[in-house]
């Protein structure tokens, strides 16, 4: 009886050990897609045009992407007409995209603003923010999904 219970912990531990070499995530798509941004910071005079340029790519293919105002908490967001978004289907989901969007500075664009900041720790704090932030969000084909920032200081 006492073999008999060690023979079987012992098929058993192999058993474990070969079942845990199969990679459960094996062809599934967990990896998100990547940007590179040549540019992300812009100091810029109101009522000039940004462009903003980065190169989206994915082995799966590029999905879709929009660009949007992130600044919320900034009552400054009056003015930003951003109407950056695309399905890439009719381009048959690209493996790498040149993502590119022309972007107005409002004329009445806050230069500054105060903010609530919180850390990771959860504590937070007020700040002073000058930049406003959008948001270049794009998904796969597997609606796995990246975020990418771009920022824009207004000068006097």
């Amino acid at each position: 009886m006492k073999h008999t219970v060690k023979f079987i912990l012992f098929i058993f531990t192999v058993y474990m050990f070969v079942s845990c070499e199969n990679d459960l995530l094996k062809g599934f798509d967990i990896t998100s897609p990547q940007a590179v941004v040549p540019v992300d910071t812009f100091e810029v005079n109101r009522g000039t045009v940004v462009t903003l340029r980065a190169t989206l790519t994915d082995e799966s293919g590029i999905a879709s992407y929009n660009l949007s105002y992130a600044s919320f908490e900034a009552t400054g967001l009056q003015g930003w007409e951003i109407d950056a978004s695309a399905n890439l289907q009719d381009l048959g989901y690209p493996k790498s995209y040149e993502f590119s969007a022309d972007v107005l500075v409002p004329e009445l664009v806050m230069m500054s603003w105060e903010e609530n900041y919180q850390k990771n720790d959860g504590t937070s704090f007020k700040i002073i923010q000058t930049y406003h932030k959008l948001a270049l969000t794009f998904y796969d084909t597997h609606r796995n999904k990246n975020t990418v920032y771009f920022y824009i200081k207004v000068k006097e």
